[in-house]
């Protein structure tokens, strides 16, 4: 296996897991801001406007600009660029860009129940449950609204788009 995906869920703990991945795969972790940074300097487009593609909201200005699916057509040369090397482990929603024809990618979701995920936020963050959920709810959005944009579905945690959903 040359390449692993492993996208999450807002608070399932990937901040847990995926180091574990990495000490013992020896792979090298490759995230969403270091494609993003990819992205920005082979396109000479600023990372910030680059990552606002992965946002569910588009810029009234989109339609004359084209701004988001240029972002999304660098990313996928940043990611193309990286792929050339084996042994990766990417992570977040820029996994989504691996075309599902390549048969070497092992695609791994990690997602827990709600009520669990918003224990998590209050816990960790230190805030109500009502901002824990809006916080979650918009995160889940963005991913849906990411998928669609990716004809990949509406559904990010739906089991036909990974290999292992933990």
């Amino acid at each position: 296996m040359s390449v692993i995906t492993v996208f999450n869920a807002l608070y399932c703990n990937e901040e847990l897991i995926v180091p574990q991945l990495v000490a013992k795969t020896g792979y090298r972790l490759v995230n969403d801001s270091e494609i993003v940074a990819l992205a920005g300097k082979l396109s000479g487009i600023a990372p910030d406007r680059i990552s606002r593609a992965f946002s569910s909201k588009t810029s009234v200005f989109n339609r004359f600009t084209h701004e988001k699916e240029r972002s999304v057509a660098h990313l996928r040369l940043a990611l193309a660029t990286l792929m050339t090397d084996d042994d990766l482990l990417i992570t977040g929603p820029v996994s989504f860009l691996i075309p599902e024809k390549i048969s070497h990618v092992l695609r791994v979701c990690l997602v827990a129940e709600l009520k669990f995920r918003i224990n998590e936020a209050m816990q960790r963050e230190g805030i109500a449950e009502k901002n824990a959920l809006q916080q979650i709810r918009q995160q889940d959005e963005d991913l849906a609204a990411w998928l669609k944009m990716l004809n990949r579905g509406e559904d990010p945690w739906a089991p036909g788009l990974y290999d292992i959903v933990v």
